[in-house]
């Protein structure tokens, strides 16, 4: 059952799936589409045309703004911060957005600043407070400010375990991960291992 706040906007001609909570605050703007069990924090603002897909998370206080697209199951942590102008100027006679992808099951932590034009792989994740400005592998995560950022370790597909780079794709899958995904999240990770690695399988097992 979708669950919404009565303090939060909705626009006419946004799109709101099934199984959505939308707290206190939120606004939605038209042509914003919010998919199927999808759960927006406290003050979230949506775009016109941004869609998030399903079963992601958008913590409090973070607005997606238009040219942002954000993939089934992302982690999006309390005040992030997208951007999507790589040269911002009031006044300028025109302007289109640049383009932000988050792609399926990546997380992003609390407080983290995601400048425009990078893409953050799936299952990826971007430490609390990093300040990135280029993009991160899939299963990588990335710690760091600007040009100093990181991806020199990778992890499992519940990020619980962490791994040198190059692992096998074999073990991006861990008992681990069945313990603590849901299993169409499980099987989203292999579909993504499959589709990067189509000559490895996961298993899910440790090996």
């Amino acid at each position: 059952m979708t669950r919404i706040h009565p303090t939060a906007i909705i626009e006419d001609g946004a799109e709101i799936g099934r199984d959505v909570t939308i707290w206190h605050h939120c606004h939605v703007r038209a042509t914003a589409k919010v998919c199927d069990r999808v759960s927006l924090g406290r003050d979230v603002y949506v775009d016109p045309g941004v869609t998030i897909r399903e079963g992601s998370r958008i913590q409090n206080s973070v607005n997606v703004y238009a040219g942002v697209e954000i993939g089934p199951w992302a982690f999006i942590g309390p005040a992030v911060v997208f951007t999507n102008d790589r040269y911002p100027r009031a006044g300028t006679r025109s302007w289109q957005p640049v383009s932000t992808f988050v792609h399926a099951g990546a997380a992003i932590g609390a407080g983290a600043i995601i400048t425009c034009g990078v893409t953050v792989g799936a299952f990826a994740m971007v430490g609390a407070g990093t300040v990135l400005t280029h993009s991160v592998p899939p299963f990588h995560l990335a710690v760091g400010f600007g040009s100093g950022v990181k991806a020199n370790k990778m992890l499992c597909s519940c990020g619980e375990t962490q791994m040198p780079l190059g692992t096998r794709p074999a073990e991006l899958l861990r008992d681990c991960c069945h313990e603590k995904l849901e299993p169409e999240v499980v099987a989203l990770a292999r579909a993504v291992i499959t589709e990067n690695h189509p000559g490895d399988s996961a298993s899910g097992a440790n090996t």
